[in-house]
């Protein structure tokens, strides 16, 4: 799903820059919604800005970029430092909140009223509350023996790139319809493939200090046009 949805992505791309005298429309908008997964009790508000470019002679077509302002809330979580736990190392929060900053880059094709997409974060800001996660390894003596079974201090992970594709970074992606209702407001119906991570004030094992978690989650957004 990651590498189909940036081949998509990039092929978009470059379509766009071999057809870039043939440009004639550009519109934007604003989807403002909320995120939500009742088995992790997870909340994820987010509001975007978007602008878009048709081409001339594939109107349906939509490429262009956005920047996206998000939130994620949870409570108890379990965050560690590559995708999967097999390495063994867990910074385990008892409450987790992030807040992100991210410019994007999207693509979508228009069916009659609704639009069909895909988004994805290329780099971003995060910030949120300081907290104390508890550490364990499945290490004897390690790097990070000292702070085993103890609690280290860890804030949300700053500076991110490309979250589809790293694992240790904040961001999000997502693939969408818009359904237009009128030619001033439509529905947005996602489902999101967030990233939420923390830095650990402390080196562990083998040095890392990134921990992160992956939540997948719909998406429910009203959406706005900017100008036609």
């Amino acid at each position: 799903m990651k590498n189909k949805l940036y081949t998509i992505l990039f092929l978009a791309f470059v379509t766009t820059s071999l057809h870039a005298q043939s440009l004639s429309r550009v519109t934007s908008g604003i989807d403002l919604g909320l995120g939500y997964h009742p088995n992790d009790g997870l909340w994820a508000p987010a509001g975007m800005y978007h602008q878009d470019l048709s081409l001339k002679n594939f109107t349906q077509i939509r490429v262009g970029w956005g920047v996206r302002a998000y939130g994620v809330y949870t409570g108890a979580t379990n965050m560690t430092p590559n995708y999967n736990a097999s390495q063994g190392d867990t910074l385990s929060f008892g409450k987790v909140s992030t807040n992100g900053l991210s410019f994007l880059a999207s693509v979508s094709f228009m069916v009659g009223p609704v639009e069909i997409g895909a988004n994805t974060d290329l780099v971003g800001i995060a910030f949120g509350t300081r907290r104390q996660a508890l550490y364990s390894s499945r290490n004897v003596d390690g790097e990070g023996a000292e702070f085993y079974n103890d609690y280290v201090p860890a804030s949300p992970s700053a500076l991110n790139a490309l979250p589809l594709l790293f694992n240790n970074n904040n961001g999000q992606s997502e693939i969408f319809a818009r359904i237009w209702f009128t030619n001033r407001i439509g529905l947005k119906l996602g489902y999101n493939f967030g990233r939420t991570s923390y830095t650990s004030e402390e080196k562990l094992d083998n040095g890392r200090t990134r921990f992160s978690f992956g939540s997948n989650y719909p998406y429910v957004a009203m959406a706005f046009p900017l100008y036609n």
